[in-house]
């Protein structure tokens, strides 16, 4: 009589995966017109090497060009300096920093290039023309420019073993939508429904809640349910406990500006400015002040890391003296950081006065006396 026989499969998994590595480097321009009057057409000087996915790589800086067809122009090339067997795929873009805070200019972007062997250079003959460089305000800035590579590399293709053994994750019974809390408390304000109590400001009236704003703020909460009289500040609105009809007048503050901070308090964001940057610079400040005031940390912090975005030579002094006010300690730092660079200081002094600073802004030179002795 015949038996079955038992027999066994095994199972094996694999997988060629594909990664990618990104650097940065910046090559400062220091002494532009020297370098320029220095070294000839054709001719090159290298950044020091950086390492970007386990390889080493270089600049090569042309200040008058690559080719005798292009002298007015300055070129750029990225230099492979490691020898490598296989060829590297890379991507890179060199941009040109705006001294001012503004968005970098890209001025040539590569969407790939393979490097087969160590001294392959690739990059832009016609990077920038001089003339407009050295016309330019805010690129060129006491006879200095910044370059940055924003370079990725795409790593070999590798192969991985595959565990057939271990059983995929299931998938939870139930997929948790992200909370809308928000949204919902975002439309209460909209709507108005339920709303107990009414703000003046400026001549427009706002409907609102006020346990949402005394959950918010202890300084609503003191208003609006009454406390210690100790814990009432100046300037707060009078104890609002007359239901529906209760109405307070806010006297210190512009309409647009208690309506952003109503969007705060219910949805946990600044309203959206549309790209108006320069209205939301005009805004924050305000916000800071109405932060401290309703004692709202959180607004306060959100409101200083969006100014951080405004400092450039040209407000650095009001900036500062501004964080210095409102104890903004993360402004203070990005504007000493500013200050940092002689020549931003430079600029700034000879852009404010000397004398205007000292009458205007007492504490931001006491501020950079302080920095300037730490270095001593």
């Amino acid at each position: 009589m015949a038996t079955a026989t038992a027999s066994t499969v095994n199972k094996s998994a694999s997988t060629i995966v594909s990664s990618t590595e990104s650097g940065q480097h910046l090559l400062k321009i220091d002494g532009y017109s020297r370098i320029k009057d220095t070294i000839a057409n054709g001719s090159f000087i290298q950044s020091c090497s950086f390492t970007v996915a386990g390889y080493r790589w270089c600049i090569r800086y042309y200040p008058n060009g690559s080719h005798s067809y292009w002298p007015e122009y300055i070129s750029l090339y990225l230099y492979l300096a490691s020898y490598v067997n296989q060829g590297v795929r890379a991507q890179f873009s060199f941009s040109l920093l705006d001294y001012d805070g503004g968005e970098p200019v890209t001025a040539y972007r590569n969407g790939g290039f393979t490097f087969t062997n160590h001294s392959d250079v690739e990059g832009a003959r016609l990077f920038f023309n001089k003339g407009v460089l050295e016309r330019s305000g805010n690129l060129l800035r006491d006879d200095c420019f910044t370059i940055r590579c924003d370079l990725t590399v795409v790593k070999p293709p590798e192969a991985k073993d595959i565990d057939v053994a271990a059983r995929p994750a299931a998938s939870p019974p139930v997929s948790v939508p992200p909370s809308d809390l928000t949204r919902h408390l975002g439309g209460l304000l909209a709507t108005g429904e339920g709303a107990d109590v009414t703000f003046e400001v400026d001549g427009r009236t706002f409907a609102a809640h006020r346990s949402v704003l005394a959950a918010r703020s202890p300084v609503f909460h003191t208003s609006l349910f009454g406390g210690e009289p100790e814990e009432k500040e100046d300037g707060d609105a009078a104890p609002a406990a007359g239901g529906a009809a209760a109405v307070v007048r806010v006297d210190d503050m512009e309409a647009p500006d208690f309506e952003a901070l109503l969007h705060f308090i219910y949805t946990d964001s600044l309203p959206e400015m549309g790209g108006r940057g320069g209205d939301e610079a005009a805004m924050l400040p305000d916000m800071v002040a109405a932060a401290n005031r309703y004692r709202m940390e959180r607004l306060r912090m959100v409101c200083e890391d969006k100014l951080c975005k405004y400092v450039n030579v040209r407000t650095v002094a009001a900036m500062l003296a501004f964080a210095g006010e409102h104890h903004c300690h993360g402004l203070r730092k990005r504007c000493l950081e500013i200050l940092d660079d002689p020549a931003s200081l430079r600029n700034v002094v000879e852009t404010e006065g000397l004398e205007y600073l000292t009458k205007s802004y007492p504490l931001v030179l006491k501020d950079l006396i302080a920095k300037f002795a730490t270095k001593s």
